[in-house]
């Protein structure tokens, strides 16, 4: 563990020079804005910012997309207790009694502890994953192809399990997104599949251009139809009353904690994400406080735990990322994309390879995490006003911005009718209620799971009993059994039993 922190002092180094600091710095101010529309949120960031953040130097780059994912986990908080409405879904719990302590003329006193939770809740996750993240890598290198296999099919079902209304909607989504996975040329045989003999697919559809279509256009388009009025004024709050009371932080100690904690073990799950780790932190500290009926009406402890836990699970979701090639949420997924897009491979030995990269960019979380907390005090005026710029001015911008960004992937007028079409299937993914997560996850792990899956079969000689002959792999493939039947066991266990006659 000391070494973990003596590599992280290395990195800090790298990490506090102008041009790191520059871009960090850039990518905290996208994600702050981004986070407060609710229109948007950080997958919708991140994927706008992909073409143009990866024609940088790996570390630079990558400092810009985390800082964008963090900001954004903070600025989410502004319009959640201002007006009621998430800036991203991480914020919908922050929602539930920063928006009544705002209505009593509380706003100044949940913001600020929304930004002392996100900056406790980050840096108590930063140093966990300072202290683990090397040990965590070193026992991933026991995994071979039959462990990955097994570890990927685990990661897209608990995407599946955890997101959407509907179990149903949320595997088809998956299935989507496995099928567009295997758009192009085949891995083994070379030859092409799903092409519909266009050469421009041969190549596959590029992830960013799914990414930004879904989270970008598919958003706008919703939100265009959705956003109709918006409120003429915007609750009272001085400078001054952003700044955490001493008096809170003393009454909320325990659901930082708890909201950190929760935060960080929900967060290295794969598949899990943020918003998931907010909702299990709110219901645990309702659960273990001693007047739980506050909660909903305006407790300031209902802002700090899930703050903390949104937070702290935003850097947890690195660790699976950085050590296992597995992403634990939309955005990491998209930031996978990049990574594999800066010539860089995920997995377990990027620790020992390419030291020069990831300690500098752990270094970046810290000092963004730092800026963070100063940023969104003295920005939050500006940040509550950008949700009251009218429709008419906001989204044509953007649009043109995502547009851009769509055809600079690869300067294909193709890419561009493509983003077009997924900028449709985002909408009407939103509008019928199926999550884009899993299919998401699907385009991007599709090419690692069959490559695995197969380089598995060819060691084994063709026998699929070697997912089951492996401890890991059998240990994996148990929780992902357990994981598919436990809805089916809790519901038979809760079907009232015929009553005698």
């Amino acid at each position: 563990m000391f070494d973990n922190f003596s590599l992280l002092m290395q990195g800090l180094e790298v990490a506090l020079s102008f041009d790191h600091v520059l871009a960090t710095l850039f990518g905290v101010l996208v994600g702050l804005a981004v986070g407060v529309l609710p229109a948007l949120g950080p997958p919708s960031a991140v994927a706008i910012l992909l073409p143009i953040i990866l024609n940088f130097e790996p570390t630079i780059a990558m400092a810009g997309l985390a800082g964008t994912y963090y900001g954004a986990m903070y600025g989410g908080a502004v319009t959640s207790i201002l007006l009621g409405m998430p800036g991203e879904s991480a914020s919908m719990m922050t929602m539930l009694d920063g928006y009544p302590l705002a209505k009593r003329g509380e706003a100044g006193r949940a913001l600020g502890m929304s930004v002392f939770a996100s900056f406790f809740g980050g840096l108590l996750a930063l140093f966990l994953f300072t202290a683990i993240a090397t040990q965590f890598a070193e026992f991933a290198i026991a995994f071979g192809p039959a462990e990955m296999t097994s570890l990927m099919v685990m990661s897209l079902v608990f995407a599946t399990a955890l997101g959407g209304d509907s179990k149903l909607k949320s595997f088809i989504s998956l299935g989507l997104g496995l099928w567009i996975g295997m758009i192009g040329i085949d891995l083994i045989s070379g030859a092409p599949r799903f092409t519909m003999g266009s050469v421009n697919l041969l190549d596959g559809i590029e992830f960013t251009v799914v990414a930004i279509g879904i989270f970008g256009l598919g958003q706008i388009l919703s939100a265009l139809n959705d956003r109709a009025g918006k409120p003429s004024r915007m609750p009272h709050y001085t400078l001054a009353s952003l700044f955490p009371r001493l008096r809170d932080v003393i009454i909320c100690w325990k659901d930082l904690l708890i909201g950190s904690i929760v935060g960080f073990v929900v967060g290295v799950l794969p598949g899990a994400g943020a918003t998931a780790s907010t909702i299990f932190a709110y219901a645990t500290s309702k659960r273990l406080s001693k007047h739980p009926e506050k909660f909903g009406n305006g407790a300031i402890e209902g802002v700090a735990s899930p703050e903390a836990a949104n937070n702290a699970a935003s850097y947890a979701a690195m660790i699976p990322l950085f050590t296992l090639g597995i992403p634990g949420s939309a955005t990491t997924a998209i930031m996978l994309g990049g990574l594999l897009m800066l010539g860089l491979q995920p997995g377990p030995l990027l620790f020992t390879t390419n030291p020069d990269f990831v300690w500098p960019v752990i270094g970046t979380f810290y000092s963004g995490n730092l800026m963070l907390v100063l940023l969104t005090i003295l920005l939050t005026p500006v940040l509550a006003a950008l949700v009251f710029v009218p429709l008419r001015f906001l989204f044509p911008v953007l649009g043109a911005v995502v547009v851009f960004g769509i055809y600079g992937v690869n300067y294909s007028v193709f890419d561009v009718g493509v983003g077009l079409f997924f900028g449709v299937v985002g909408y009407l993914f939103e509008k019928l209620r199926y999550p884009a997560v899993p299919m998401l996850l699907g385009i991007v792990l599709c090419p690692i799971l069959e490559q695995n899956l197969r380089r598995a079969l060819i060691t084994s000689d063709s026998n699929f009993g070697i997912f089951i002959e492996r401890p890991i792999s059998l240990v994996l493939l148990l929780a992902t059994a357990a994981l598919l039947l436990w809805p089916v066991l809790t519901h038979l266990l809760k079907k009232p039993s015929p009553v005698a006659g």
